[in-house]
């Protein structure tokens, strides 16, 4: 089995890349993962045959699949083959709005906090973990972690709600100083398929942020 998808967000995941994207044949989530349990690619993994590099957001590519492992609230995830992939083109965020407009919902993956507890995930039965959302007044800020590396913590406003501390996925964003604003955005948001082991939670995250400079 093959899918053409435009690629919406590849971001930083255990020292790999979270890849997802669009099925631009039916406008379904995809996130593709290299076993059965959901690991991440190794940029090895997401070459082209035909034309150089690996791919990056917003490239369609044709994508030689396993087969779809749905679980949980990852009912995207599909196991890819070994095979190289295809570019087929690129579009810019603008061609990707025509055939799927960001999402509305009355919060974030139900709730307006950075992260959802186990009993809310139980209580909301959530099937899916990729969602594209249209946010005002962006702020990322860089702060230290425990290991005192500057990481991506932003703060935004969607559909009247305020969020706070969500963390940045997107290598383009992840890693910086002091703070970058925009007025306006459009975020690939991803919720893990397993909690935080040290508390549980499952914190949502950006994996990619698309500004106006990118359209």
């Amino acid at each position: 089995m093959k899918i053409d998808a435009v690629i919406l967000a590849k971001s930083t995941m255990w020292g790999a890349f979270c890849v997802a994207g669009l099925d631009v044949n039916n406008d379904r989530w995809v996130r593709f993962v290299s076993f059965e349990d959901g690991d991440p690619l190794a940029d090895y993994q997401l070459m082209f045959m035909n034309s150089p590099g690996s791919c990056q957001p917003l490239d369609v590519g044709r994508i030689s699949i396993a087969r779809e492992i749905p679980k949980r609230n990852h009912s995207e995830d599909v196991m890819i083959k070994r095979d190289l992939w295809l570019k087929l083109g690129r579009m810019t965020i603008d061609d990707v709005l025509k055939f799927h407009p960001a999402e509305e919902y009355r919060y974030i993956f139900g709730n307006d906090c950075e992260y959802v507890t186990e009993g809310e995930m139980m209580r909301l039965g959530f099937r899916y973990s990729l969602i594209l959302v249209h946010v005002q007044g962006l702020s990322v800020r860089y702060e230290s972690n425990r290991n005192n590396i500057l990481k991506g913590r932003a703060e935004f406003s969607y559909n009247g709600v305020c969020y706070r501390n969500i963390r940045v996925t997107d290598p383009e964003y992840e890693h910086g100083k002091g703070s970058v604003n925009f007025g306006e955005a459009f975020l690939v948001m991803s919720m893990p398929v397993k909690p935080f082991r040290e508390n549980g939670r499952y914190y949502k995250l950006i994996a990619k942020i698309f500004t106006k400079e990118s359209r």
